[in-house]
C-alpha cells in the first residue's frame, strides 16, 4: 500500500458496496430513520494492514441489528468485501473503520456505509499515568446492542470533555456503574476482575479479549452490579475499547482511584493485550509499559 497520510481520510465511502465521494453519503432527514435512531453500527482497527478481529466485529453488528428489527443490506461475507474495497481504494494501512447500517427511511432500503478516519491513539502519558473520568447519571436503550441510539452518551462525553476529563462514566438509576461512554469498564479490587453484568452493557470485542487474559492469568473474574457508593474499596480501574486497548482509570469525579496510579493488575492487562495485539497484526500499537514501570508503582504504594 502506498503511504498515504491518514490525516487526509476520508476519500472514499462505500454505500452497500458503492465506492462515493463523502459529500455523496448523506441521510435525508425525511422519513423514520433519523428521528427513530434506526440504525447499528462498529468501530473496527486497521493496523499494519490487518483488520483486528473483524470477524468479531461482523457478528455483533449481525447481532445488534436482530435486536432492533434492521435486516442488513447484504451478508457479512459481503460486508467485509465493502470494507477490504475501501481500504484499497484509501490505499493506508493503519486507520479506524467506521461501518454504519442505516435503516429503510421510506424511500431507500438498509444502507450500509463503511469510511476510514485516522487512528485514534493514545498518547504516551496517557498509557502511563493513566487518565480521568467523570459520572453521568443516564442509561442507554437497549445496552446489549450497539445503536444510533447515543445521546445519553454525548451527553457524557460533552460533560467530561467540560471537566477537562477523558471519560464520562454512565450510572444507572440504582447507582451503578455500567459503562463508560464510549468503553467498557472494569474494577479491581482484592486482586479479583469485577465487570458489571452482560445484559446491562454493550460488551465490546476488546472486553472479550481481556477477560480470556486475566482467566489465562489465574485473575478471579465476577460479573455484578457495581455501585458508585463503593468507590472508596476499588484498587485499581481502567477502561477499554477498540482504540483505547487497556488504558488505566486513576480518577473518577476528581477524587483517586485506589492510589491514583495505575495498578500492577490493570499494568498486567496491559501488557499481555499489547503482546496479543502485536501477534495479531505484526506491528506495536501503542506506548509500551515495562515491568520495571510496574514493579516501580508498587513500590510507592506499598
Amino acid at each position: 500500500m502506498s503511504a498515504v497520510p491518514s490525516a487526509s481520510l476520508p476519500r472514499v465511502v462505500s454505500r452497500n458496496g458503492h465506492l462515493i465521494p463523502p459529500e455523496e453519503a448523506t441521510l435525508s432527514v425525511l422519513g423514520e430513520t433519523l428521528y427513530g435512531a434506526y440504525g447499528v453500527y462498529e468501530s473496527i482497527q486497521l493496523w499494519n494492514g490487518t483488520l483486528f478481529h473483524l470477524a468479531d466485529h461482523l457478528q455483533r453488528l449481525a447481532h445488534s441489528a436482530a435486536q432492533i428489527d434492521l435486516a442488513l443490506p447484504g451478508t457479512l461475507p459481503a460486508h467485509e468485501a465493502w470494507i477490504r474495497a475501501v481500504i484499497a481504494a484509501e490505499g493506508v494501512e493503519r486507520a479506524l473503520i467506521r461501518l454504519v447500517v442505516l435503516g429503510p427511511d421510506g424511500k431507500n432500503g438498509a444502507l450500509a456505509f463503511a469510511w476510514l478516519t485516522p487512528p485514534r491513539i493514545p498518547t504516551p502519558e496517557m498509557v502511563v499515568r493513566g487518565v480521568g473520568a467523570i459520572t453521568y447519571l443516564g442509561e442507554r436503550a437497549l445496552p446489549t446492542a450497539k445503536t444510533l441510539n447515543t445521546l445519553v452518551n454525548t451527553l457524557a462525553r460533552r460533560r467530561a470533555q467540560a471537566a477537562g476529563e477523558h471519560e464520562g462514566l454512565l450510572v444507572d438509576r440504582e447507582g451503578c456503574v455500567r459503562e463508560g461512554a464510549t468503553s467498557n469498564f472494569y474494577v479491581v479490587r482484592d486482586g479479583g476482575l469485577f465487570l458489571p453484568p452482560a445484559d446491562t452493557i454493550l460488551e465490546g470485542v476488546t472486553l472479550q479479549i481481556v477477560v480470556q487474559l486475566a482467566g489465562a492469568l489465574g485473575i478471579p473474574v465476577e460479573r455484578r452490579p457495581l455501585p458508585l457508593a463503593e468507590r472508596d474499596t476499588w484498587d485499581e480501574a481502567f477502561l477499554t475499547s477498540t482504540s483505547r486497548h487497556v488504558l488505566p482509570l486513576v480518577r473518577l469525579d476528581g477524587h483517586p482511584i485506589g492510589p491514583g496510579t495505575p495498578g500492577p493488575i490493570t499494568r498486567e492487562l496491559q501488557r499481555r493485550f499489547e503482546d496479543y495485539f502485536e501477534s495479531v497484526v505484526g506491528a506495536p500499537y501503542m506506548e509500551r509499559v515495562s515491568a520495571r514501570t510496574a514493579s516501580h508503582e508498587k513500590r510507592s504504594r506499598a
